[in-house]
């Protein structure tokens, strides 16, 4: 405690002081333009009439000569001196500054004198307002001083790191016990870290489980026609083309997925930044929609996207986004069957609509479709050659420009997928 008053009493008198010396130096500020502004006054009602300019000029009264009487008369309060300063032109009519020097000296002087008091009684509050500042900084101080004077005791860490040692790293709801108060704070952050730990754990399992059980399926297929070709297809004509074509198939699709994975892992790395520039949504919607009918000239695509959405953002990645929804609709909508891109301001939100008329997904399956490797209907989604990451990494991209996704869906009536992001401010 007198540490603190000690040095709440050095800050305030430091501050005091340099409160003292901007005080005297802004009067003597305020003095000096008010002189500069009387004088150029003076010149302009002086040169006024004059038809060319005079030099300034500043002179003594020849008919008040200076001597003893004089300054004994003017030390004893006498105003003697009122007219012997004269300010004007050079040669011309020159008016007496004496007055002005006089009353402009007053008028600082009183308010130098109300400034100083008003500084002489802060000094005496300014040790107690630092002092106050410096109370949260000296109750650490002395909760610090206590907790090193009470001791350590080591017993309670070997306790620690006993327990930590024993926890069994297979189970999966074991947790950290050590029935210790003082460690109660250390025991809630050491259990919630391992939950972290287990959770990640999970996921990294059952991402590298079904990243294996996708791999597998096309590798097995490459290595069926390798085998079937070694075999007799060398001589058959009709078995080697089959064999061409789905071996083909099965490697763009291992492509597609190792690129998809490969997309993801650098997303959880913090490698995949964002490119952000100025773009219009209406305008990546058209691109999309021109891009859609030309390659699925199976189904019917709309578009409703008027005027222009300024946006800053990835304007790569956010196209790759719509594509997946796309892909998903032509995917699981019939044939001629309508799809709808929709671009639209909504009240602090830009969306961007992707409506199909296909089978649609239950409300369980809705909100799951954006996990990795999830899909409603494993064989149907086989047929299609889906890879179950699109809608994950979608979801990725709409997250990292801080958007959502908003779902809409009945079965065998169709599937509205809308990306909401927030407009700039």
């Amino acid at each position: 405690m007198n540490r603190t008053k000690s040095i709440a009493r050095r800050i305030a008198r430091s501050f005091h002081w340099k409160q003292l010396n901007w005080l005297i130096s802004k009067t003597l500020a305020i003095g000096i333009a008010a002189f500069i502004a009387w004088c150029a006054a003076v010149y302009q009602m002086l040169n006024g009439s004059l038809s060319s300019p005079r030099r300034i000029c500043f002179a003594l009264a020849p008919e008040r000569p200076v001597n003893w009487e004089l300054i004994r008369r003017a030390l004893s309060g006498e105003r003697v001196f009122s007219d012997y300063l004269r300010f004007g032109l050079d040669g011309q009519a020159q008016t007496p500054m004496g007055d002005f020097l006089f009353w402009l000296l007053v008028v600082l002087a009183a308010y130098l004198a109300a400034h100083i008091l008003l500084w002489f009684f802060a000094g005496f509050v300014a040790t107690s307002r630092v002092r106050r500042f410096l109370s949260p900084i000296d109750d650490i101080a002395q909760v610090t001083e206590s907790i090193s004077a009470s001791g350590l005791d080591e017993s309670k860490f070997h306790t620690l790191e006993a327990a930590i040692d024993h926890l069994n790293e297979n189970a999966t709801d074991e947790r950290l016990q050590l029935g210790d108060a003082d460690l109660a704070g250390l025991e809630t952050a050491v259990n919630n870290l391992i939950l972290r730990m287990q959770k990640t754990y999970r996921q990294q399992v059952r991402f590298v489980d079904d990243a294996s059980h996708e791999l597998r399926t096309p590798i097995a297929v490459i290595a069926g026609y390798a085998d079937m070709l070694e075999r007799w297809g060398r001589s058959d004509p009709q078995v080697l083309d089959e064999s061409i074509h789905a071996i083909r198939t099965e490697t763009e699709h291992m492509k597609k997925l190792v690129e998809q994975l490969l997309f993801l892992a650098r997303g959880d790395a913090g490698r995949q930044t964002l490119e952000r520039q100025e773009l219009d949504l209406c305008a990546l919607m058209r691109e999309v929609w021109e891009e859609s009918r030309m390659i699925d000239p199976g189904h019917d695509y709309i578009l409703k996207a008027e005027g222009s959405l300024p946006y800053l953002g990835d304007g790569a990645l956010l196209k790759q986004a719509v594509r997946v929804l796309v892909d998903n609709a032509a995917k699981y909508s019939p044939a001629q069957s309508r799809i709808t891109l929709r671009a639209y301001a909504e009240g602090d939100a830009l969306c961007l609509d992707v409506q199909d008329n296909g089978i649609g997904v239950s409300a369980q399956d809705a909100e799951r479709m954006f996990h990795r490797f999830y899909r409603a209907d494993r064989a149907r989604n086989s047929e299609t050659g889906g890879s179950g990451l699109g809608l994950s990494i979608a979801e990725w991209i709409v997250q990292r420009h801080g958007g959502s996704f908003r779902v809409k869906s009945r079965e065998e009536l169709g599937t509205c997928v809308t990306i909401e992001l927030p407009a700039a401010k």
